[in-house]
């Protein structure tokens, strides 16, 4: 019998935490299929793949910009993504997931040996011109928000806008890039509440801006080093540099697609070494996008086999420690940190 690697055995003891995924069928039919299909997007995983997996915690995103909220023909982006965020908690309560809307709610569900499912958004673009409506997604349960995806939005500006992932289209960018005046104050109000603040798909200006901006940690949930691959949804040193300084964290992300991204677990555990060594291991953490990646790199089968990570790290040098930190503890710090800000402001 083939003895069990160590690092299945620290994946099975340690807090395992995912800062990045989404729930099965986000983008509703007919719609999905031909996406699904024009991509090549590998199968998708439904929440009962996280006890399989051994993951503890993920945060659940519903999908905020034009691009999916249009799908819901007859709805305004607002229902469009609260729709999706009631499916998220159909579909993590059906596989006997907790919803969770704290880290104390988190790791009571850990100690039932019940996975907890965190909810975010991913592009603020509903929101519009009201700062206030971000008090409603927190009541909602919402506690990470990615403040831009694949378009320019109210907020801020993007790195990569989905035609530049379609093909050589017409492309239409806001004038100044970077963070906005309503972005500052939708930063400052999500400190406040509580609510994590994700600058993956911002461009430079607004990591940048959301770096300077923030009194609480920052993540850039699903990234990798510009230094090691000249992928615009990559972070240069300066970006990763400004974010560790918040406190926050970049995600490991397996991405890969025409070319672009990680091929390997070896290269993506090379963006990891990269980060480590720049700003130190405490800033990385695991954002893998479950179900809403077009491709994904070799030798990943998807958030049942993410201990492999696990090995990969330690395979690699990491030390026991520091792969606890990486795989979970350091994005159970930054949500405490997020949350321990809310209540001082608070108080």
């Amino acid at each position: 019998m083939k003895p069990t690697h160590d690092g299945e055995r620290l994946h099975r003891e340690v807090l395992v935490v995912d800062l990045h995924t989404h729930g099965p069928g986000f983008v509703p039919q007919p719609f999905r299929s031909v996406w699904r299909a024009a991509a090549g997007a590998p199968p998708e995983d439904g929440f009962e793949a996280l006890r399989e997996g051994g993951v503890d915690a993920v945060v659940a995103t519903a999908v905020g910009d034009p691009i999916v909220t249009r799908c819901y023909l007859g709805r305004s982006p607002w229902d469009a993504v609260e729709a999706q965020l009631a499916r998220i908690e159909q579909q993590a309560g059906a596989a006997g997931a907790v919803v969770a809307s704290s880290v104390e709610a988190l790791l009571v569900a850990r100690t039932q040996r019940a996975p907890a499912v965190l909810l975010g958004i991913e592009g603020a673009d509903a929101l519009g011109q009201d700062v206030d409506l971000v008090d409603a997604w927190h009541q909602r349960g919402v506690r990470l928000l990615t403040l831009v995806h694949l378009g320019d939005n109210t907020l801020g500006t993007t790195c990569l806008p989905w035609q530049r992932y379609a093909g050589p289209l017409p492309l239409r960018r806001r004038t100044a890039p970077g963070l906005t005046v309503l972005g500052r104050r939708v930063v400052a109000r999500m400190n406040r509440l509580g609510v994590v603040v994700d600058v993956a798909h911002g461009d430079r200006a607004t990591v940048l801006d959301t770096a300077e901006t923030t009194a609480a940690p920052i993540v850039s949930s699903h990234t990798g080093a510009r230094a090691l691959q000249d992928f615009p949804r990559y972070l240069t040193d300066d970006e990763l540099r400004a974010i560790a300084a918040t406190g926050g964290l970049v995600g490991l992300w397996p991405y890969r697609y025409h070319g672009r991204g990680v091929r390997d677990v070896p290269e993506l555990i090379a963006h990891a070494r990269y980060v480590a060594d720049l700003v130190g291991p405490e800033h990385l953490t695991l954002g893998s996008d479950m179900n809403g990646l077009p491709g994904v790199m070799a030798g990943y089968t998807g958030e049942t086999h993410l201990s492999q990570l696990t090995c990969a790290l330690l395979d690699a040098g990491f030390d026991h420690t520091e792969v606890a930190q990486i795989v979970g503890g350091n994005a159970l710090r930054v949500l405490t940190l997020v949350e321990q800000h809310a209540s001082n402001a608070a108080s």
